[in-house]
């Protein structure tokens, strides 16, 4: 892609397309899988740093991948800085990472009831020290925060600042206040005007489900762009979105036929399956059966199928043979 590679908030990157921290999908197999899809940085899930200073062992499990997801981003959660500071000393005493992030973006009531994700700006103080004792570790420092209302652009701003003036190498910026949660929709035009006043340092994120969304953001200003719930819609967002900018994108990425999506399905089911287990490999296969069959005859009844499936082993064995199974009366009634 021309001007690519490109240093980025401290890391060097193929591309500004980058897989955003998704709770219970970005294991190490997904973001391989993402990294080989073409996305130019991908992230952990959000880790909770006093998880990891009391030795939890699923929070540590987060952190588990290998090679192939490079570069990878640790985005840590907490609500004072000394917990963030001791979560990412024991993180990085089992992997490595290409930067420290911290969450100042959840909504969700079980976060932010503890201080922390986006409740964290409403302590701006505590923030900026979370930045200034990540610093220590030198890594590039990351935050990423929500549009914080009235006056959207300028609070957002201020608060972008004070992060910045503590060390701050890069802010995601989403579109969203607080109190929106999830619900309706993101307003590019405050996060942009953010990313106006920090050329380079700003990222977009919020509603993008079309290779247009992640262009429209980098128009107005933004360095890098974050695939989130997207990739759960269309699996090959990413690359669409790639070759819509003008980079060389193998075809069966951004027009796979039938067989080039089973075996993607194979491949990501069957990484799962080898390293985080067979439960986690099923429950993403059926998550990522509507993201991936699509555009053919027969697929919603392959989508149907699968679901019903109930073990790894089923849903393989359903991917491996489903061209034996007639599928053109279902074709004939999706025609009608």
């Amino acid at each position: 892609m021309p001007g690519w590679p490109r240093t980025v908030g401290g890391v060097e990157v193929e591309n500004p397309l980058w897989l955003a921290p998704l709770a219970g999908i970005t294991f190490g197999s997904f973001r391989r899988f993402h990294r080989m899809l073409g996305a130019g940085l991908v992230h952990t899930e959000m880790v909770s740093a006093l998880g990891l200073k009391y030795k939890g062992r699923k929070t540590k499990e987060l952190l588990h991948g290998g090679e192939g997801e490079e570069p990878c981003v640790l985005q840590l959660f907490g609500a004072n800085a000394e917990d963030i500071a001791r979560g990412a000393e024991i993180a990085l005493e089992i992997k490595s990472f290409a930067a420290l992030e911290v969450n100042m973006a959840c909504p969700m009531p079980k976060v932010t009831k503890k201080g922390s994700g986006s409740k964290l700006m409403e302590n701006p103080q505590e923030a900026a020290e979370m930045m200034r004792l990540l610093k220590a570790f030198g890594l590039p420092v990351w935050a990423k925060v929500r549009i914080m209302p009235p006056n959207a652009a300028e609070r957002t701003a201020d608060f972008c600042e004070r992060l910045f003036s503590g060390g701050a190498d890069f802010i995601f910026v989403h579109g969203r206040t607080p109190a929106q949660r999830y619900e309706g929709t993101a307003s590019r035009e405050a996060v942009a005007e953010v990313a106006r006043l920090y050329p380079g340092r700003i990222g977009g994120s919020g509603d993008c489900y079309r290779p247009e969304d992640f262009s429209c953001y980098l128009e107005m200003g933004c360095a890098a762009v974050l695939a989130a719930r997207g990739v759960l819609r269309d699996a090959f967002l990413v690359p669409r979105t790639l070759k819509l900018m003008g980079a060389e994108v193998p075809e069966e990425f951004c027009d796979p036929s039938p067989e080039a999506q089973t075996k993607i399905l194979l491949e990501l089911g069957g990484s799962i399956y080898n390293t985080e287990g067979g439960p986690l490999a099923l429950t993403i296969a059926r998550r990522m059966l509507g993201a991936l069959f699509k555009g053919f005859a027969g697929a919603s009844q392959l989508r149907r199928a699968g679901a019903m499936t109930k073990s790894w082993p089923e849903m393989e064995e359903l991917l491996r043979n489903w061209r034996k199974i007639d599928f053109s009366e279902a074709a004939q009634n999706e025609d009608m």
